[in-house]
């Protein structure tokens, strides 16, 4: 479905770089947030702002949005203030399409629970690795299914074990799409300390024992991925 207005709920550096991302894409759009000093950031970097509280009646978005063509992305810092609010949301509006992020997988069970359409749990890197992900046209198709669809698609971290059949390997050596049918997005280098690089970036990395893939792809086929390099899942 075609979404035509798009409200983002927070400032913080993954809020930032939803916004950044995809604010152009919506003939309507526009940040919530809690506080006059968010507000004036938000105006400063160029965005329309408005302020909202957790008690709030949505009056504002009833009479200033298309219900049936409005998409949100609850992704407020505190994982309680955005499940409290994903429940707010979902109480005023049943069919509204809501995308929250998530600090911790318990707070993912919880906003599923509260009424969000989909739950992103928020990884090490995951600011940067929405980001790349949306300026690379060769996915966009798969980032429109994970944040808008009702799909086994996910983003995962993979270790790679000690005595996997890719230790040694080159990330290029590998073709990853045709053999395993998964995108990776980055690497995290183990022995630089959680240093990562997108594949994007031309960096043919050297993979060593304990770095971390970070994956995009259908469940069962990361599934299958992580049996072959002999993860256990």
């Amino acid at each position: 479905m075609k979404y035509d207005s798009a409200i983002v709920f927070g400032f913080n550096e993954y809020a930032k770089q939803i916004i950044h991302q995809i604010s152009g894409e919506y003939p309507s759009f526009c940040v919530f947030v809690m506080d006059d000093e968010e507000l004036s950031a938000v105006r400063a970097a160029g965005y329309e702002g408005e302020l909202f509280d957790l008690g709030e009646n949505w009056q504002s978005i009833q009479k200033r949005f298309d219900l049936n063509s409005l998409i949100v992305f609850c992704a407020l810092e505190n994982d309680a203030e955005n499940v409290f609010l994903t429940i707010s949301l979902r109480s005023v509006f049943w069919d509204l399409q809501i995308i929250a992020l998530a600090g911790e997988h318990e707070s993912a069970r919880k906003l599923k629970s509260a009424g969000a359409n989909k739950v992103m749990p928020i990884l090490q890197i995951t600011a940067g690795v929405i980001a790349e992900m949306l300026e690379k046209p060769i996915v966009n198709e798969v980032i429109h299914d994970i944040l808008y669809e009702n799909t086994a698609l996910k983003i995962v971290q993979i270790s790679v074990p000690h005595n996997s059949v890719i230790v040694g390997k080159h990330l290029y050596d590998i073709d990853w799409v045709n053999e395993y049918d998964v995108i990776v997005l980055a690497i995290v280098d183990h022995e630089l300390s959680a240093t990562f690089s997108f594949t994007s970036k031309g960096h043919n990395h050297h993979i060593d024992p304990e770095d971390i893939l970070v994956i995009v792809g259908y469940e069962d086929k990361i599934n299958a991925l992580s049996k072959a390099i002999g993860v256990t899942v």
